[in-house]
């Protein structure tokens, strides 16, 4: 018994020290991204939408946010369908990115078009 409980914790001490490594590697990756503004969009407040923004927001907001940097423009139910949630969830979900200052949205006759605000535009 002794002797599983001691590989047990062998096995535990490895996957710390595999997650350390992973951790490590996680911070320099947002160092350099966070030192390179080629994926960076301000909001309101010039914060940017890069990937420690992306980890402050709720996880239902950064889901819609992620679906809509892979589509680049979208309608609610463009992103409804890439999220799998109900178009009226991801409408609202992106309406609240918007009034955060992240998205931009536009009138396509009747439909309301989605997408990430860069830097260069207008805040």
């Amino acid at each position: 018994m002794i002797d599983k409980f001691e590989q047990l914790n062998l096995k535990i001490d490895s996957l710390i020290k595999s997650n350390e490594e992973i951790l490590g590697l996680q911070r320099e990756i947002l160092c350099i991204l966070s030192k390179s503004n080629k994926t960076a969009y301000p909001n309101e407040a010039g914060v940017a939408l890069d990937t420690m923004t992306l980890l402050k927001l709720p996880d239902f907001l950064r889901e819609t946010a992620l679906a809509l940097y892979e589509l680049g423009e979208a309608t609610a139910e463009d992103l409804a369908t890439k999220t799998g949630r109900m178009r009226g969830i991801e409408s609202a979900y992106a309406n609240q990115l918007t009034r955060m200052g992240y998205l931009k949205k536009k009138r396509d006759g009747r439909k309301v078009v989605f997408s990430i605000k860069k830097s260069d535009e207008e805040l």
